[in-house]
């Protein structure tokens, strides 16, 4: 690894962990351009960045956290972020308001959307 801090500031066991701590944050910034539109902003506004990548933020942990929870033991655990947002973001729903619930159409059942509902489904132990 070729840097220009001084072997005397920090180890290079150090040194390789501050380099893969950047490229953990790096690749997550990439994850963020590709899948949530980052780099499709309308702003040039500092607020108005720091609002959206806190929703980007907010938006990727609750998606990891459902991964990890609600569809574990699914087809749709082991499946990445970016195709898990492309595939159930393309399937098509109604939602109907009625008086005490809310209910929601899924007219055609793929595959992927067949494995959103069985994933949705109390577990009973």
């Amino acid at each position: 690894m070729i840097t220009n801090i001084n072997s005397e500031k920090m180890s290079a066991i150090e040194l390789f962990h501050v380099y893969n701590e950047r490229q953990t944050i790096e690749a997550f910034f990439k994850t963020c351009k590709e899948v949530y539109g980052i780099k499709n902003l309308r702003t040039s506004k500092f607020y108005g960045i720091y609002g959206f990548l806190w929703l980007v933020f907010i938006t990727h942990n609750l998606i990891t956290l459902m991964k990890n929870t609600t569809f574990n033991l699914s087809k749709l655990q082991n499946m990445g972020v970016q195709a898990l947002i492309k595939k159930l973001g393309n399937i098509s729903a109604r939602v109907i308001e009625l008086r005490d619930t809310i209910e929601i159409v899924l007219p055609s059942l793929s595959e992927i959307a067949k494995s959103f509902v069985e994933a949705l489904q109390p577990k009973y132990v």
